[in-house]
């Protein structure tokens, strides 16, 4: 994790597991908390800046701009 502005924003990391409730869907049909932000995925080595069509697949490390009060949320979203 990497915090800003004084720690009321995070950086999360999160390995998709196969399993995971958020593989095979687009990250529009995730619906995110408003103030928590996919930045990235990483694929095989390749970091993609993701739009709202990119599906997420397992093995995907997401990057999500997060803050304290989303972090359960998005957790459920992306882990279970």
């Amino acid at each position: 994790l990497m915090d800003f502005k004084g720690g009321k924003a995070e950086l999360a990391e999160v390995t998709l597991a196969e399993d995971s409730p958020a593989c095979d869907k687009t990250l529009n049909d995730l619906k995110f908390p408003r103030s928590a932000t996919v930045v990235a995925v990483v694929r095989d080595e390749i970091v993609l800046v993701p739009t709202s069509d990119t599906i997420l697949r397992a093995g995907d490390e997401v990057m999500v701009l997060i803050t304290e009060d989303t972090e359960q949320a998005v957790q459920k979203i992306l882990v279970g």
